[in-house]
Order: C-alpha cells, then structure tokens, then sequence
C-alpha cells in the first residue's frame, strides 16, 4: 500500500517536472556545429534587420541546409536542424524583407508584402496572467484604404512585427513584439485604433507616451505557425524516441511497438458487424451467432494477423482490416487511404480496439490533424462510439466538440486534488498582484496626475539637495488660489503661468473612401488563400467564455502636465545648462522653467526606465509560474476524469507540449498526415511515445508554405514526412476499396490510383441515382472565354461562372436539392463571382452557399460537384494554368463526387499551358473522350426528363428558353383550366401560377385585378375596407387649420348606405362599431357627427350644433348609425355655415362664390414604398350643398379626370427590368385601368393653391391597381426578343424565359453581356403598384412558381 503511495507521489512529481522543464525551457550554450540549439524562441533584432554591408551576417542569413527527403538522413541532428532553419526562415524572412524595403523606401506605402503604421505611441500595459502587454496606438495612413477590422487578417494574434522609433527608421534600432489581442471594440474600431502586444525582448519596452515610433507587419509568413514547432525541435534533440530509426535512417523493419510486443492480447470484437445470411434467422438466432463470433476475439493475439474468415463478419473490405492490423501492431503504422476509402472510419476501428484493451483512463492516445475541422471529424465519431475525449484549443467551431474543451472538463472536475495546484495559485497570483502594485507605483511617481514631487526628483538625483531646500524656503511671493483643475504644490507654484496641460496624441486616420478588400492576400501565387489558416487555438487567448477578450488590470502611461517650451529648448541648448545649474531654482528665468520642467521628466523617466523593465520582467517570470500550475491542473483533471483521447491540432501538439508530454502518451495519430509540415510532427516526438501512426494520401493536399522559394528545390517544405517515407518505401498499407463515386466517377481517379476498385454499394442505382434531366453524369464542358482579373489580383470567367449558374439552376428545376450541389473553383475571385451570380439570379431559389475553393474542400463530399477550371486565354494564348498543374490540387477537385462531376474549362490552354498541367488534364480528358463525355465545340447536352429528348448547351445565352425540359409547348392544362403554355418544364403545374387575367367578378362588383394564380384583390375601398376617414388622430391634439380648401360632392359621404335604409332613416351596424383612438370627451374638429369614429358617444365642437343627430359630451344619450339622418345633419351644416360666413362679412370673401360652403378640415393620408401611412398637412375642404332634387337616394359623381403616368415594370429585389425603348404610356381604355397616383396628385393640388380656388375638383383618389390584361409584365419592357443561340439547333428562339420568381420578375437580358452589372442596383427605380400587390399576396404562394 505504502508503495504504491509512494509511486504515485513520484508519478505526480515527475509530471510537475516535465511542465516545469517545458516552461522554463533552458537553453544550452552554444556548440560548435549545433548552434541552433541556444537560438531564443522569438527572433532578435540581428535576425530580422541585419547588416546588409556585413558578409558574416549576410551568410548566416543564408545558411539553410538542403531537404534531402529522397535519401535517408545522415544523423539526427542534420534532420533536425535543417527542419528549424526551415522553420525560422518561413517565419522571419518576410519581415525581414518588409524591413529592407522600408529602409530603402522609408515614405513607401503599403504594398502586397508589406503593412507600414505609423505614429505609434505607448499607451499603457494591460497587465495579465499571460504576463504584461503594451497597448499602442497607431495609424493606417500609409494603407490608403480603410481597414474592415472584423474581417482583416492585419495584426493578428500570433503575427511577428518589427518596431522602430520614428526618427531611427529601422537604421539601427528594430524591437521585434508579438501581437497578443485583436481586440475590436474599444480597440481596433476606435480613431486612432489600438493593439496590444508583447514584447520579444523585455529589455526593448517603451515607457515614453511621447516617443513616436514606426510598425512593419509582413502580410506572409505567419510566425505563430512555426513559434512553437521551432521550440520542440530542440527538445527532441535531447530525446531519444524508438521511432528515430525510421525517421533518420529510413529503416525498414517494421516493428511491433513495445506495449504491443509486452501485451499482444486486445479486444477486437468491436470488428463484428454483422452475421452471414442473418435474414433468415430471428433476432435471437442473430443474437445467439454474434456471440458465438465474438466470444473468441475477447482476447485474440493481434501480431499474427487477423484469421481470414473474420471478413464475412465485419463491415471493412480486406484493405481495411489489413490497415487496422497495422495500426494495432506497428511502431510506425502509415494508412495511405485514396478518396472515398474510408480512412477516417479506419482510424476509428482501430482506436476502438486499443482503448477497449486497456483499463480506463490508463493511457491517453494523441489524435491530431492540420486543420480543426478535420479534427473535430474524428472526435465527433469517439464521441459516439462512448469514449472519454477532450479537445484542446478554442479554435474549433463545433458546437457539439465545444462541450468537450479543456475549459468544460475544467468545470465539470472534482476539486480535490487541486489542493497543492490551488495552494501554488494563490502564491503566485499574491506575488503577480504585488508586483503590479509596485508598477503601479513607479508609474504613478514618473506619471503624477498633477506635478512631479520634488521629493522624487531630489531622491533620483535629478536635484541637488541645495535646490530642493530654495524651491522650499525661498518662496518669491505668496501664490494665488489656483484655479479648479489646476495642480497645486511648490513645483505648481514655481512654475506658474508655465504649467501647460499635456493634449492627448489623437492623431485620426484619414477617412479613406475605398475599402481594402479581405481578400488582398490573395495574389495568384501557387497558394489559394483559403489555405492561409489561422490556426490560432488558444495560443494566446485564454480558451474561457470571454470569447478571447484578455483580462487584466490596466495601467495608463502619460502626463497630464508638463512645462510650456515653445522654443523647443532642450538639454543641449546652453541657456538650459545654465539655468540647471543655478543652486537656487526661483532664480531661473520664469520663461526657461518649462523647458526646465520637461528635462526633469525625461531624466526622471529614464532613469526609472531600466527600474520599470525589470518588474515587467518579475511579471513575466510570474507568468510563466502561472502557466505551469496551470498545465498541471488540467494534467491532473485529465486523469481524474479518465480522459481516454485528447484531440488538437497539429500546431496544438508542440503548443501543448509541456502538458502532453506530463501524460506520457504511448500513442499519437495523424489524420491528414499527407498535409502537415513534417516539422510540425517531428517536434511533438515525445519521450514517452512509442507508436505513431501516420493517415492520410499524398496525392492529395500538401503542407502549404507562405515563402517563396522554400516550397521548392532544394528546401521541399511542402513534402510532408508522409510522402518522404512512403517515398523512402517504408512499409505501408493501401486502402483500395472506394464507396462514394459512381464507376464512371471513378474511372477519372484511376490514372493517378491504378488499384483503386468499387464497393458494391456504389453501384446500387437507389443508393446512387442518376442525375435528373442530364444525359451523362459527367462530362467536360470545353470553351475558350477569356478569362479575367479583379482589384485583388485573383483570376475569374464571367462567362464560365453564369454558365455554371444557369447549369445549376436547371438541376434545382429537375428537382435536385441545393443541399446535393458543391461548386468548385482554385480561384477566390471566381468564387466571388458564381455567388454574386447566384445572389443576383437565383433568389427565389434561397440563399445557396456551397461554393468553396479546392484546397478548402479536402475531405468533403457531395452528390453533384461542379469544377470550375477558370484559366482561359482563348484559343490563341498564351496559355497558362497557374496552379492548376498542381497535380495534388487536382486529385482533390475531381473526387468529392458521388453520383454526378461536370467540368467547365478551357482544355486547350491546359494542353498547352506546359508539361506539368497536360500531365494532370491531359489523363482527365483522355477518360472523359474515351467516355464520349468531352464536349469539344458540341456544348452541354441536357436531356428532358418528359420526351427524353436531348438539347446541347453551348453558351448561357441558351438557357434564357429553358424551363427544366426541353423545347417543345407544355400541352397540358392547369386546374384552373387554362391552358399551361410555357415550354417543356419537369416541375409539376401545382408549383406554378397561372399567368392568365383572373375572370371572376368580386362582391365589389368589379372585375378581379389579379393574375389567375393568384388571390384576388381589388383596390377599391368596398374590397379593401380602406376608407378615406379611416385614419384615427389624437384627440387631444387640435389640428391646424389648412391652407388650402377642397370642394367635394356630399352625395359621396356615406355611399355604403342603402336605398332603404336611408329611407327609413338607421343603417345596419358594421363601421359604426369602430372606436376611436382617444375615448375623452374631447371633441374631434371638423368630424361628422354620427359618421364618424365612436358607435357610443358621437363628439361634436365645443361650438357645435344641436339636433337630433348630435349630443353634447356626458350628456348620458348614445346615438349610432340608427338614429343618423344625413339630409338633415347637411341641411343644419349648411345653416351654421351660412351663419359664420354672415358674422364674418366682407372681412373674408369667398373667392369662388360659395359662401355656403360647409368646411370640414382632415389630413390627407397616402401609403410610402414600404406601406407606411404618411400623414399630410392639413387641408380644409368645402362641400357644396346637397342636391336640390327630393330624391332618397345618395348621386354618384364618377367623373374623375384620369391621370396618365409612364408604366414601368415592377423592380424586384436588386434586379430591375430596363426597357430598350420609351417607357410605355398606359392610359385608361382598351382593357387597362386607369393609373394615377395620390402623392403625386396631391402634391400637383398644393403646389398650384389656384387649383381649389378656380372651380375644378382636383384628383384625390386612391391609386387604382393597374390590370394587363393579357399582358405579362416583363412583355411591357422587353417583347420577345430574338436571341442567337450558338450549338446543335441554333435556329433563333423566342426569348420567353419563365420568371423562375416567387410571384415576382426576373432579368431576362442576355447574359452574355452582364460582366458583373448584376452586381448593381438601379438606385431611380421605383417599386409600382403592381409589386405592391405581389409582396401583398406573396405569403399565399410560398411553394409556388411563376414563369
């Protein structure tokens, strides 16, 4: 018992050391031929800005060693160090060359290399548990473009930069600083923007708010991706691992690993998937025979083999099961696993196996890949199988894998074994507090908020005592009260109307116009930018809920006050020397005491300068002590919670060393190892390891590198150790059994891997249906458009992209699922493109954004995959293919395909771009010939799902007749019974609209304005029960009086009243029941009593009239539309009317004769673009008399003087049909209703007052909807237009293009000639009335189409 007590104690000791040693790694003093060895983790100040002139620096510079990696190594340190230089040189010769072309240039602007800030200033240090980080402030003049700092990939966390003081300009002054936050808000988005970051050298911190200094970023070489891998080869130096056998002298053995070879008894039953002819046996017979199986393998001997019957009983194909042997067996296991052979599902059998032959928690096995999403891939599949995994970094976007961060597992642990960790933290935060404290302090001593204590300053020396007693004792005079806010004291009183407040450096960045676009990196180099991976983690963000937000306490640094110096006086000027040698300080001359002042405070800061670095560096080294009882809780969290996987990335590995290497792994897996730098792999050789197994392909992704000239010969930092080793033939398993691609798919992969074979199940045609409304389910479609370039330097085809479009949008009419279509493309600026297209084209389809780069797309799958080729220079040339003859790139662009693959590029300038891209497509071509699946000059052929009748597409202009089918007339009728005429189309006519006027007659007496497909509506009141009094204002606001009257016929008041009802003198509920908005008794002005708002209480004006049809307010009587006599409320109107106009004589003289005139003010009331009411001014309108005829019935007057307007088609969206010729005038006859409109009608009545004074009834009517009959909107603008179309049966078609919208229009111009004009709104365009309408009975239509 006491034994084991005792090991376990020296267990937790032993891993506490391991910590310790990786986080105050110590590093040797140099040897000769190992120099490598002592160089810092952070470049120096030589590294980066060198001596140019000086022949010793310059070779050091160049001293990279070859990659040799088709022979074996000569010694392990030679591999080691020529992986470091490597490492190094990616991360620092950009920079470096950033630097040399500023010294050259010191005005230069920001270029494609090279960011340049200037007027930087200290602010302050925000003093974290990750030690201390200088806050500056900065100006992005020399960009000359604003920075969207959301989206950029300037100054972020991880990136090297280089600073200089303003007047060194980097001639010999260069402080390297590591940027640690990319804060925005409060940070980067204010005017000056701020960053943090941390100084490599301690002994470089700035503590002067007035220096000015100047910051270079290289746009490449991104240093965080090699910091730590650089720091591990060092430690594998002193690290001998059973796997340097292989690695260095590429032996070919091919050993079990030792736990192995110890204890080769493992579970496999977990390889029993299912029993041979198990549908004829009952469940039971079933359960009974699976354990007949499995019993045996409980405890099978794993290093001879599998027995070869086991493969009738498991789901793996014998390519599989041998990978799986490997895995289980060897120290060095490498799985090549071509496309579609399931490696990742490979990997996961064999973890299963090992993790359920050991006890829980006993043993952690390593899984890594290059990139999160492939890691979290993996981890998803343990997660699900029951196993304990824990994922380190906060990179991953995984909502499910975020459940699994060290962070969560740190919450969910039990505290008890933290006693000795906690009892450590709580020393070492008490020591971290302290010393910022004591920061603090000096800050506060050289930084006062008012003046400098002369105490200070006599302890520093600055002073002599002498001085100090004359500022005390021989005060001048007495000073006067200072006032509010000015400092007080003896130096405040001594220095008098010379005391000046310090103005803040506020420098502002100009405010650019054009905006540097994301993209910017992307120069058409052999690397697309989606490969620019951050990879971040949490190298320096802590992994919490802040969401990378580093708190801390911050210490500002600035004077608030200094002394006034307008003559720019300084120590060197003889009159200051003089004046600072005066033993009495008043008698210094009151106009030098400023300049005085400011030598004090610059001595003063420089002499507490080297005092203020060492306790940055105190604070660091605390750090540090921090991050070690932090590695060592979650070491101790891990155990306790029987984690059996810990999964990173590959950068993750050498991050993390110090706390994987404390769990002593035995075992580590890469996924993807084909696409991680071997660098990456060789660093994270722990002690411990004794197997390490190696999946992936290297033809497919290779490791990216960011520097030029390193990924080739001699350097080859884009060969992996996975293809050096299988290149070095070293023993490897082939997995060689596909089960995602169709055997035509597959039949384009075979040139590049001649063994790879089909399951069965990708021959099963319900598994692997064909492409609906497509002749082949491949095919290459050969043309030679020219291709383009945009402002970020990137390549695109307009034509080639709206091809595609086009091409996708007839696969989603035959019924594909957008979810089962992937664009692929090597350009960014043709991804750009295709999804402006889409946005522009294909709205009424939804949002679609399955458009990815290659190289983002590496173990990703669909149904359908669409490969855009782009490059194209025409027939004639020159022909250049960029990194299309990338050979690795290839293989992943045509094997994410399981039932359809289609390929858009020009083949001649592949054929004749070089060697290189005629190896990789000239294989591609030849299949697809062999195939008849080339199409050559012939087009895209497309076949018609109703008469299979096929249609070549040779350009986008031939899609503009294509409906989904083919070229002949629907004969069918729809269920309204008109007949269907569109062309040929698959969608079923329930999904369609009818496009015919509507016929039916509505209750309102008035003909349906719709189409037949649609709801029917009218807009007139009696239909919409939008009346003009409808519009509830606040009764307790008066209106105003209007300035202008309207006359109106009275017969009109209240046309809803029957012939009956107003003979018997009541009408029948309805409106009348409708309350106003205010329910006072406060009266409404100018309202009808009895028609108006209120059933309960009608309001009349204070001055009001009396009769049967009016109450006074709180007179207990309710009158409604029952007791309502209209003749006779006009007849006492009339009267009382009369009456004003009499008392007011000829003071105010009716212009037009109608002195009788009853007055009734209201505001006019319209309807915006967005269907918000917009409320006049008001206006007083004058009825003229009742009829004299007796007569019981209500007279219309339905003259309305009808107002023509130019008919444009509705604007839809950002795409607006543009008629070719004059704008249509549509008046009031033949079939179409008469157009005008209230705003502008109105606005005509107020700009011309004459019109309500001469006599006519201005036009105040609600805009009528306009009825086409007959008439398709799109036919108003653009009537058939007769397009060429170029291919098989070029004969020249009627341009009738369904209007693929939901109730809405479409563009239906030529393509040919849009050359992103997609991508612009016609600003002028006014939604008509008719879209009103549309978007009004939009939500009845959701599932419906109209051509």
């Amino acid at each position: 018992m006491a034994d084991a007590y005792n090991q376990d104690i020296a267990d937790v000791q032993h891993e506490f050391d391991i910590i310790k040693h990786h986080v105050n790694f110590e590093l040797p003093s140099p040897t000769p031929g190992q120099e490598w060895r002592s160089y810092p983790e952070l470049p120096t100040s030589r590294d980066l800005n060198p001596d140019w002139r000086d022949p010793q620096q310059v070779a050091q510079i160049h001293r990279l060693l070859p990659n040799n990696w088709k022979q074996p190594w000569q010694d392990k340190n030679t591999y080691l160090e020529t992986h470091y230089r490597l490492q190094r040189e990616e991360g620092i010769t950009m920079l470096r060359y950033s630097i040399k072309k500023f010294k050259q240039d010191p005005s230069m602007m920001d270029d494609p290399e090279t960011c340049i800030y200037t007027k930087v200033f200290v602010r302050g240090y925000l003093m974290t548990r990750l030690g201390p980080m200088c806050q500056v402030q900065f100006s992005t003049e020399r960009s000359g473009k604003k920075i969207r700092w959301i989206q950029t990939r300037r100054l972020t966390v991880g990136t090297l930069v280089a600073i200089s003081t303003a007047s060194d300009s980097f001639k010999t002054i260069c402080m390297p600083a590591i940027i640690s936050e990319h804060r925005i808000r409060d940070g980067l988005d204010q005017n000056s923007p701020t960053i943090h970051f941390q100084w490599a050298n301690l002994d470089d911190a700035i503590v002067d708010p007035n220096q000015e200094l100047i910051m270079i970023e290289a746009r490449s070489g991104y240093f965080e991706a090699v910091r730590h891998s650089m720091v591990g080869l060092q430690h594998v130096a002193n690290t001998e691992t059973p796997l340097d056998k292989y690695l260095v002298q590429a032996d070919k053995s091919d050993l079990p690993a030792r736990y192995v070879k110890n204890s080769p008894q493992m579970d496999i039953r977990s390889l029993i998937h299912h029993v041979p002819d198990s549908s004829s046996m009952t469940t039971s017979q079933v359960n009974a025979k699976m354990t007949e199986a499995s019993e045996p393998l409980r405890r099978y001997s794993v290093l001879d083999g599998f027995d070869h019957r086991l493969s009738r009983y498991t789901n793996l194909d014998n390519s599989q099961l041998s990978a799986v042997h490997r895995i289980l067996t060897k120290e060095l296991a490498i799985v090549q696993g071509p496309p579609g052979t399931g490696k990742t599902f490979t990997s996961v059998q064999a973890l299963q196996i090992l993790l359920e032959s050991q006890d829980r928690g006993s043993n952690v096995i390593i899984v890594a890949a290059q990139t999160n999403h492939a890691v979290d891939q993996i981890l998803i599949q343990l997660i699900n199988a029951g196993f304990n995994v824990v994922r380190l970094g906060g990179r991953t976007q995984n909502e499910d894998i975020k459940r699994y961060s060290m962070y969560n597992l740190r919450r969910r642990a039990a505290p008890s074994w933290t006693q000795r960790a906690d009892r450590d933290y709580k020393t070492f935060e008490s020591a971290r507090k302290k010393n910022i404290a004591t920061l603090e302090k000096v800050i506060d001593e050289v930084f006062p908020n008012d003046v400098i204590n002369p105490e200070t300053l006599r302890s520093a020396g600055i002073i002599s005592a002498s001085q100090l007693e004359s500022l005390q004792a021989d005060q001048a005079w007495t000073p006067a009260p200072p006032s509010p806010g000015q400092p007080t004291g003896l130096l405040a009183e001594w220095l008098g109307s010379q005391l000046v407040e310090v103005k803040p450096q506020d420098e502002k960045d100009p405010d650019f116009e054009a905006v540097e676009d994301n993209d910017s990196l992307d120069l058409d180099l052999d690397v697309d930018a989606e490969d620019y991976d951050l990879e971040l983690d949490d190298c320096i963000v802590e992994e919490d809920d802040k969401a990378g937000r580093i708190d801390g306490k911050f210490l500002p640094i600035k004077h608030l006050w200094t002394g006034a110096n307008h003559q720019h006086y300084t120590e060197k000027d003889l009159v200051i020397r003089r004046e600072l040698q005066k033993p009495n300080l008043w008698d210094i001359d009151p106009k030098h005491r400023g300049a005085v002042y400011q030598y004090w405070q610059k001595q003063l800061l420089l002499l507490y300068r080297q005092n203020f670095r060492h306790i940055l560096g105190d604070n660091a080294r605390i750090a540090k002590n921090l991050k070690i009882n932090k590695w060592y809780k979650d070491a101790k969290c891990i155990k306790s919670q029987q984690i059996e996987i810990i999964g990173c990335t590959t950068t993750g590995l050498c991050k993390y060393r110090g706390l994987l290497a404390a769990l002593r792994p035995r075992t580590m897996l890469i996924e993807e190892a084909a696409e991680t730098r071997e660098a990456n792999i060789l660093s994270a050789l722990y002690g411990s390891l004794q197997q390490l197994i190696l999946v992936g392909d290297h033809r497919q992704l290779a490791p990216h590198c960011d520097t030029p000239g390193l990924a080739e010969e001699p350097y080859n930092m884009r060969v992996s150790m996975f293809e050096r080793l299988v290149n070095l033939e070293i023993p490897f398993t082939v997995l060689n059994m596909q089960r995602r691609m169709i055997p035509s798919l597959r039949e384009v992969l075979n040139p590049f891997y001649p063994t790879l074979r089909d399951h069965p199940v990708v021959t099963n045609s319900d598994a692997r249906p064909p492409v609906p409304g497509m002749a082949y389910p491949s095919f290459f479609f050969h043309h030679t458009w020219t291709e383009g370039l945009d402002e970020n330097l990137s390549r695109y085809n307009i034509l080639e992209a709206e091809m595609i479009v086009h091409f996708m949008e007839y696969l989603l009419m035959n019924g594909v699922k957008m979810s089962q279509i992937t664009i692929l493309t090597f350009y960014r600026g043709q991804k750009k493109k295709i999804l402006a297209q889409i946005k522009s084209k294909m709205k009424q389809w939804g949002p679609f954004s399955n458009v990815f780069t290659v190289d983002s797309y590496q173990g990703e799958e669909n149904d359908i995959v669409i490969l855009s080729l782009v490059r194209s220079n025409g027939r004639a040339g020159p022909h250049k293919a960029g990194f299309l003859q990338d050979e690795n790139r290839g293989v992943v662009s045509i094997s994410r395909a399981r039932r359809g693959f289609y390929i858009f590029g020009n083949m001649v300038n592949l054929a004749g771009a070089g060697t290189a891209s005629w190896s990789m497509w000239g294989k591609i071509q030849r299949v697809f010939a062999r195939q008849g699946r080339f199409g050559g000059d012939t087009g895209l052929p497309i076949t018609c799902q109703n008469h299979c009748k096929t249609i070549w597409m040779s350009h986008p202009e031939d899609w503009v007749n294509c409906h989904g089918g083919c070229d002949q007339k629907c004969p069918d009728k729809l269920s309204c019974g008109h007949a269907c005429g569109r062309r040929c189309h698959w969608i079923t006519h329930d999904k369609l609209l009818c496009r015919e006027p509507c016929e039916r007659t509505l209750p309102c007496g008035h003909r349906c304005q719709q189409f037949c497909g649609e709801n029917c509506a009218c807009s007139c009141a009696d239909f919409t029960g939008a009346y003009s009094n409808d519009e509830f204002i606040n009764g307790n606001t008066a209106l105003p009086e209007g300035k202008f009257g309207v006359e109106y016929d009275t017969s009109h008041v209240v046309p809803f009243i029957t012939h009956d009802q107003r003979r018997m003198g009541r009408t029948a509920g309805g409106r009348g029941n409708r309350r106003g908005l205010d329910r006072g008794t406060q009266a409404f002005r100018g309202v009808r009593s009895g028609v108006g708002y209120n059933s309960g209480t009608s309001r009349v004006p204070d001055h009001g009239l009396s009769g049967p049809n009016s109450m006074r307010p709180g007179d207990g009587q309710s009158h409604g539309w029952a007791t309502f006599n209209a003749r006779q409320d006009d007849e006492q109107r009339r009267r009382q009317a009369q009456e004003q106009a009499d008392s007011m004589g000829a003071s105010n003289p009716r212009s037009n004769g109608t002195e009788g005139a009853i007055q009734d003010t209201f505001r006019p009331v319209t309807l915006n673009d967005y269907g918000m009411r917009n409320v006049g001014d008001s206006i007083t309108a004058r009825a003229t008399p009742s009829p004299e005829k007796e007569d019981d019935l209500l007279s219309f007057n339905d003259s309305v003087e009808p107002v023509t307007l130019p008919m444009r088609p509705p604007s839809l969206g950002s795409d607006s049909i543009n008629s070719d010729g004059p704008a249509e005038i549509i008046s009031g006859s033949e079939g179409v209703s008469a157009i005008s409109s209230p705003t502008r009608s109105r606005q005509g009545a107020l700009d011309n007052p004459s019109a309500f004074q001469d006599g006519r009834t201005p036009l105040l009517t609600s805009l009528a909807h306009t009825r086409l009959t007959g008439i398709h909107p799109v036919q108003q603008s653009q009537s058939c237009a007769r397009l060429p179309i170029q291919g098989h049966g070029s004969a020249v078609r009627q341009a009738d293009k369904p209007e693929w919208e939901l109730a809405s229009l479409a563009d239906t111009a030529s393509v040919a000639d849009a050359n992103d004009a997609d991508e612009t709104d016609d600003a002028n365009d006014e939604p008509g009335d008719s879209e009103a309408e549309l978007e009004r009975n939009e939500g009845a239509y959701d599932d419906l189409i109209i051509f």
